[in-house]
């Protein structure tokens, strides 16, 4: 398609700078629309201007492990994820196994004992179920990964052992890592 540029009306309405006036342009005026989560906008006058304001983000969306915050047009990204550097322990606790008191911890949110089955539950669960548990009690006990209780990506369950295999006591010292 083909257009003619009428160079006649251009060249009868330039000023003595060489510039045209409005009227001498095909469009003498621009609209600008605020679009989703702005502001603001309108027709501005030729070499004027015209201000595009946020008016909150309407939609954000994270990953896992990632909190998002927008409600004041600002986007503010948090990662509660646990560190994933190779070696370095994704959990670990320190526990009073006589009362369910948990000292210190890092990824983990709690700790269930029944019997001698201990129940570790993470805050942060890992990418799959692949890691390895490593923990020791006081007062000759040991805890020990069951192959009957299966981990899985946010809990895994050990069983205390003593001297005694009968006894079912747990003990006031427990401590357990968790590696991947």
């Amino acid at each position: 398609m083909t257009q003619a540029l009428n160079l006649a009306n251009f060249a009868n309405n330039l000023n003595t700078s060489g510039q045209t006036s409005n009227s001498g342009l095909q469009n003498s005026s621009i609209t600008v629309n605020a679009g989703t989560g702005l502001s603001g906008g309108g027709t501005p006058s030729l070499g004027g201007s015209v201000t595009l304001n946020n008016a909150g983000v309407t939609s954000v969306s994270a990953g896992t492990g990632i909190s998002v915050s927008g409600s004041t047009g600002g986007v503010t990204i948090t990662n509660s994820a646990p560190a994933v550097t190779a070696g370095e322990a994704k959990a670990w606790v320190n526990f009073n196994g006589t009362g369910n008191a948990v000292r210190a911890s890092y990824n983990v949110s709690s700790v269930t004992i029944s019997g001698n089955l201990i129940t570790v539950n993470m805050t942060n669960a890992l990418v799959d179920a692949n890691y390895a548990v490593v923990g020791m009690g006081s007062y000759n006990n040991a805890l020990c990964i069951s192959s009957s209780y299966s981990p899985t990506t946010s809990s895994f369950t050990v069983i205390e052992v003593g001297i005694n295999p009968n006894q079912t006591n747990t003990t006031a010292y427990n401590m357990i890592a968790v590696f991947r």
